[in-house]
């Protein structure tokens, strides 16, 4: 029985991979990945989310503040967010 229970994990590990691979994530690191995701289910109609909310999400909340820092500045230097144009300290806009 747990035989075929871990023979579904690998199948959907498989599909996970490739569907990452289709979408240009495969060049992010674990937490790059964890932290991009989190900030694309976070944000707002117009593309923009805080620091606060990623911070907040399951996918990140375990992760220490250097970590999570260190991961967001290399997503926004590979372009995948950016600082919002606003004034506002902590808020980025997802590009892609």
């Amino acid at each position: 029985m747990k035989s075929n229970f871990v023979k579904k994990i690998i199948l959907l590990k498989q599909m996970l991979d490739d569907m990452e691979q289709d979408v240009g994530l495969t060049s992010l690191s674990g937490v790059e990945k964890n932290v991009y995701l989190a900030a694309q289910d976070m944000k707002s109609n117009n593309g923009l989310v805080e620091t606060k909310q990623i911070l907040d999400h399951r996918f990140t909340q375990k992760m220490s503040r250097p970590t999570f820092f260190r991961a967001l500045k290399s997503i926004e230097s590979k372009g995948l967010l950016a600082h919002s144009n606003g004034k506002k300290v902590g808020l980025f806009l997802v590009v892609k």
